[in-house]
């Protein structure tokens, strides 16, 4: 330990933040963690304080520097990652002038709706490679319709990173891997905003951070204040990478045409590697921007492996819960391995993961979650395998919109987030989408990304691909049955990816049913 350096990579998520530290090798010595709450003040509302992100920053990385025992001195530099999309908009002195919204939350469909009847997806999506949905401009446009007062008072509309950084090193700046998901950056030169489309929004330019860096880049240090509320070294560098699925494509590796990342997180994002930029017509993708510059094709399972089995457990788990606490066993491998209990198809059970609404193809907010086939002898086993089939089914189906975008085939998925850690679930998705899936001996992959991005900055590695080569291992492969893909195959082609199609106009029905029941 006294002969290595370390990087650090914070992750400020959804619903907690965590700060690892990293020797040169990618390996994690040392982490620190705090939660914070979700805020639901309506329905398909999300919010929090942006004051708590600081906060809870502020213990992570004291807890992390605390339980490594790390000389501070060999630390060379950190990045921060963050959820993406999220927004608060600030007055002129950076300070948060209302509760930031979250990526998840759904308000703004009538700005969805208006954006594509009166401009056109098409013409959107060309400009900023996002057609019209949960980013943060639509957001913005429902903050400045429904709270005016605020949008008056807004000096700059933040992203999580762009908070923290600020806070850490007085500079207001953002990536353009951050960037490109508040749905206004031009996707074609991204480091400048989509002005023309910013004006048929009719929301200023100036309200977006002004200085945009690709990842990998020092933009302060960490003041003298922040180091004292941080534990951080005074003068530490402070160095740009990108929202949380791209940091995490990068920590999983992925970073050669052919290769698909799929975070089995909160959210199931999948975010495909290319060279070039190919605007797909069908829009049946969304781009990103990798740290390195070169751009991932990605879509979105908004509610993810997490999100779901969370849901599971909340509302269907009780002696389960109650005898793994008794036993101290993990509650998660507990609940994941009831699916071992079903064979391949689920004896006909069938879940849609539309919880918190649809991405491709149908980029519909008001998308509902399908369970289909019950009968009297399915139980909770059958649940947690629709659940993981499900995600499985929607993922081929993403995974060949990008193929076909694209024109290059996927051969390989790397796999991370806190489903990874369940053999059966990654031995499902090796079996739906007939392809060989890697887990990585860092399963943390976002922070170890942003890790990376700090390495690159830092100069501890001259590039990207050396710092990959370096920081990134493999730990374990699941390879397909085939035996197992043909049922797979069949229920895939002539039920599931026909499903939606048929009930997507009654869900709208029923909805329109009960809002207007609610006036």
């Amino acid at each position: 330990m006294k002969d290595k350096i370390f990087v650090i990579g914070a992750d400020i998520g959804t619903t907690s933040t965590k700060v690892m530290v990293f020797d040169e090798e990618g390996s994690p010595v040392a982490e620190g963690r705090s939660s914070y709450p979700l805020l639901r003040p309506q329905a398909g509302w999300v919010e929090q304080k942006a004051e708590w992100w600081w906060q809870a920053f502020q213990t992570a990385t004291k807890r992390a520097l605390k339980q490594g025992n790390i000389n501070k001195n060999k630390i060379v530099t950190i990045g921060i990652t963050h959820q993406r999309i999220t927004t608060v908009p600030v007055d002129e002195t950076i300070k948060p002038i209302r509760n930031a919204i979250l990526w998840n939350d759904t308000r703004c469909s009538r700005q969805n709706e208006w954006a594509r009847e009166k401009i056109g997806a098409k013409k959107i999506y060309s400009r900023t490679g996002n057609f019209p949905s949960i980013w943060t401009v639509y957001k913005a446009m429902w903050l400045k319709e429904n709270e005016p007062e605020i949008y008056r008072k807004t000096y700059k509309f933040l992203l999580v990173q762009d908070y923290i950084i600020y806070k850490l090193t007085g500079r207001l700046v953002t990536t353009s891997s951050s960037a490109i998901q508040t749905g206004c950056l031009d996707v074609t030169s991204p480091t400048r905003w989509a002005e023309d489309i910013l004006g048929l929004f009719n929301i200023p330019a100036s309200l977006w951070v002004d200085e945009i860096f690709p990842g990998g880049e020092v933009v302060g240090k960490i003041s003298k204040e922040a180091s004292g509320l941080t534990g951080l070294p005074q003068g530490l560098t402070v160095v740009t990478t990108a929202g949380d699925q791209p940091c995490g494509t990068l920590g999983a590796g992925v970073n050669q045409p052919g290769m698909l990342a799929i975070n089995g997180g909160t959210s199931c994002s999948l975010e495909a590697y290319v060279k070039e930029l190919k605007l797909d017509s069908d829009l049946n993708y969304f781009i990103e921007i990798s740290p390195t510059g070169d751009y991932l094709l990605e879509d979105s399972i908004w509610s993810g492996g997490s999100a779901l089995m969370s849901w599971f457990r909340d509302n269907f788990t009780g002696l389960e819960v109650e005898n793994t606490q008794e036993e101290r066993k993990d509650i998660w491998d507990k609940l994941y391995n009831l699916a071992t209990q079903v064979p391949a198809g689920n004896e006909g059970l069938m879940l849609i993961p539309y919880y918190s609404g649809a991405a491709s193809p149908y980029w519909d907010l008001k998308a509902r979650g399908v369970i289909f086939g019950f009968l009297l002898h399915h139980g909770k086993s059958h649940l947690v395998r629709a659940i993981l089939e499900g995600l499985a089914f929607e993922s081929r189906r993403k995974k060949e919109f990008m193929e076909k975008g694209s024109k290059v085939p996927i051969t390989k998925v790397r796999m991370y987030g806190g489903s990874a850690k369940s053999s059966i679930w990654n031995q499902i998705f090796a079996d739906i989408l007939g392809v060989e899936v890697d887990i990585l001996r860092t399963p943390e992959t976002t922070a170890l990304g942003a890790a990376i991005c700090a390495a690159v900055g830092g100069q501890v590695y001259s590039n990207f691909e050396e710092a990959v080569k370096k920081m990134v291992e493999v730990d374990r492969t699941f390879l397909p049955n085939f035996e197992r893909r043909e049922i797979y195959d069949n229920l895939y082609s002539q039920v599931y990816s026909r499903l939606y199609d048929r009930v997507q106009d009654l869900i709208h029905t029923a909805s329109k049913i009960i809002e207007e029941h609610k006036k």
